[in-house]
């Protein structure tokens, strides 16, 4: 494994146990000071999308000047007002795992949601360099994943295909692509084969379940990895809560 600098600097900061089998594995971490919330927009977007995001900073991150953190996008997910100890929402989840060594820091960057034709694109060309510019993050494709809910999915799997270099994991819950974007996806999926690593959970009662089945004829016809769970359940926060603790661990696999 090649370990950058940030890492490295990460490594001294943080009581971090050995690189094992090239992952890094975090224990609990001594910082008393909880994460942060904080709402941000893109200043000139390019696109033609006003874009404003919220952006979860792990704990310490202040403090942590020379620090740089992976980064999850998430899309059509729930702001939260304050993070809570209790509910699974991704950001107060997140925290937690993060409090309790089971994931390392990262930053969650979610988007406000807009469904329009291009948004993807104004997301990975205007949002990606904002976020990178103005907080401390790990910039190669490795540390960069982006993910989301129903709808939200489908334009995680536009940003990630279509920009392959950008994102290394696309996470997908309850989502796919419809039958008229396949000759799309087929082009960016033949364009490039730095695909994407694909997690896909949907629930065996989801009415979204064609167009997920779309997105794993994709996958196949083109060899790119995935891993397909259909789990018992519908298109509702019930099945997404369930889920989102080994959604959110997934991510971090690749750090």
């Amino acid at each position: 494994m090649r370990f950058n600098p940030a890492i490295i600097s990460l490594l001294l900061l943080l009581p971090l146990a050995a690189c094992r089998g090239g992952r890094l594995e975090l224990q609990r971490s001594t910082c008393e000071q909880p994460g942060t919330l904080k709402n941000d927009r893109v200043a000139d977007p390019t696109q033609g999308f006003e874009i404003s995001f919220q952006v979860y900073l792990p704990p310490c991150y202040a403090d942590l000047e020379e620090v740089h953190f992976p980064v999850i996008y998430l899309l059509t997910v729930p702001s939260e007002a304050q993070l809570s100890d209790s509910d699974n929402t991704p950001l107060s989840l997140a925290e937690r795992l993060i409090r309790a060594g089971k994931m390392p820091p990262a930053l969650m960057v979610v988007p406000k949601d807009t469904i329009a034709q291009g948004y993807h694109a104004a997301l990975a060309v205007d949002l990606i360099p904002y976020v990178d510019e103005g907080y401390r993050t790990l910039r190669d494709r490795q540390y960069r994943g982006v993910g989301g809910i129903s709808h939200g999915a489908a334009i995680a799997a536009r940003m990630a295909f279509q920009f392959p270099d950008t994102f290394g994991s696309l996470g997908v819950l309850s989502g796919g692509i419809t039958n008229g974007e396949r000759s799309a996806f087929d082009t960016w999926m033949t364009a490039s084969e730095n695909h994407p690593r694909v997690l896909i959970y949907v629930g065996d009662q989801d009415g979204i379940m064609p167009y997920t089945q779309n997105l794993f004829e994709a996958l196949e016809a083109h060899n790119a990895p995935y891993e397909l769970n259909i789990e018992p359940g519908g298109h509702d926060w019930t099945f997404w809560s369930a889920h989102m603790e080994s959604y959110l661990l997934w991510f971090a696999q690749a750090w």
